[in-house]
C-alpha cells in the first residue's frame, strides 16, 4: 500500500508544479516578460523520445519528438538563437542557448533535426557511458525505484559506484541497462560532433554529483583532460555540471583547468576568464507559451538570490 501511494503522490506534486509554472507564465507574460530578453537564456534538453526509458521517463527529463519540434518553435518565435561557433562574444549576448546532457540517443536525433534549420546545439556528455559504463545516476536511481526509496543524487561518486556495482546480479545489470539510457556510442558521438551546428561538451567521465567530489576527484573526471578517450581533444572548454549542482569554490577550480564556460547554478556570473550561465530544463511539461515563459520568470526571480560558496 506505501509503495503505491508514494508515485501517487509524486504525481499530484508535479501536477500541481506544472500548473503552478502556467499561472506564473501567464502573468508574467501580462507584465511584458520584463528581463528576459536582458541576457543569454540558455535551456537544457535531455531525451527526446516518444518511448523513454524508466530512469527518464520517471525523472521526467525528456520530450516527446513532436512536443520538442514544438518547443524548438516556441523558442524560434521568441528568441535570437546564438551559435558560439560563429560568435566569440556569445556568452555576453542576449539569446537563446540550446544544450543537451548525458548522450542520449535521441539527442542525435534532435540535433539532425536542429541541423536542418540551421540551429546551434552544445551537447555534453559523460564518456564513460558513451564507451558502455553504467550512468552513475541512472545506478543510484535504478536501485531506489526497486527499494522504493528516495534517490539520493549527492552519493553519486566514483567511491559509492565501486562499492554499488559489483554486488548486483547479471540480471540485476540486465535490467539497469533496459532502466537507464539509450545513450551514443563513439560512433554516434562522431556523427553527431561532424555535424554543423553542434558542439561537444564536458559533463563529466560519468554523471557524477559535483558538489560530492574532492578536488582531485573533480580534476581526475574532467573529460577534456582525460588521456584515454580520442573525443576529448575535440570537446570545447565547456562544461555542463550534472544535476545543475556546483557551488563557487568548484566552479573556480574547473574554470583554472581552461573551461572558458561553465553551466551551473541559477545566477549568471563571471570568476575570472570563466562564465556562468545557469540553464533552464525542458521536459515534456512545457507544451505552451505560458508554461515556457513561467519557467523563464522562475529562474530570473532565483536568479536574484547569492549563490553557495
Amino acid at each position: 500500500m506505501g509503495n503505491s501511494v508514494k508515485p501517487l503522490i509524486q504525481v499530484a506534486r508535479k501536477n500541481i508544479l506544472h500548473t503552478a509554472k502556467w499561472i506564473i507564465g501567464c502573468l508574467y507574460l501580462l507584465l511584458g516578460a520584463p528581463g528576459y530578453k536582458s541576457k543569454i537564456i540558455a535551456f537544457v534538453f535531455h531525451e527526446v523520445s516518444d518511448t523513454p526509458r524508466a530512469h527518464a521517463r520517471l525523472t521526467n527529463t525528456y520530450s516527446t519528438k513532436k512536443n520538442f519540434l514544438k518547443q524548438i518553435s516556441l523558442l524560434l518565435a521568441s528568441f535570437i538563437l546564438i551559435d558560439p561557433q560563429t560568435d566569440p562574444l556569445w556568452t555576453d549576448k542576449a539569446g537563446c542557448l540550446i544544450t543537451f546532457d548525458d548522450g542520449y540517443k535521441g539527442g542525435l536525433e534532435a540535433a539532425k533535426e536542429l541541423e536542418v534549420l540551421g540551429v546551434a546545439s552544445i551537447h555534453f556528455v559523460n564518456l564513460e557511458t558513451i564507451y558502455g559504463k553504467i550512468n552513475s545516476s541512472a545506478l543510484l536511481h535504478f536501485l531506489s525505484v526497486n527499494s522504493a526509496k528516495e534517490t539520493i543524487w549527492s552519493d553519486s561518486r566514483p567511491k559509492v559506484m565501486a562499492e554499488l556495482l559489483p554486488v548486483l546480479s547479471k540480471t540485476e545489470l540486465s535490467k539497469l541497462s533496459e532502466f537507464s539510457g539509450p545513450y551514443m556510442d563513439s560512433k554516434e558521438l562522431q556523427e553527431l560532433d561532424s555535424l554543423t551546428h553542434a558542439v561537444v561538451g564536458d559533463h563529466f567521465l560519468n554523471h557524477w554529483y559535483a558538489n560530492s567530489l574532492t578536488k582531485s576527484e573533480i580534476i581526475e573526471n574532467l573529460s577534456r583532460s582525460a588521456q584515454n578517450f580520442s573525443e576529448s581533444h575535440t570537446m570545447k572548454p565547456y562544461f555542463a555540471a550534472p544535476h545543475g549542482q556546483l557551488d563557487i569554490g568548484r566552479m573556480e577550480l574547473i574554470g583554472n583547468q581552461g573551461y572558458e564556460v561553465i553551466f551551473s547554478g541559477s545566477s549568471w556570473l563571471k570568476l575570472g576568464n570563466t562564465s556562468i550561465v545557469p540553464r533552464i530544463d525542458i521536459n515534456n511539461s512545457i507544451r505552451s507559451k505560458a508554461s515556457l515563459f513561467g519557467a523563464i520568470a522562475i529562474l530570473i526571480i532565483r536568479s536574484k538570490r547569492k549563490p553557495k560558496n
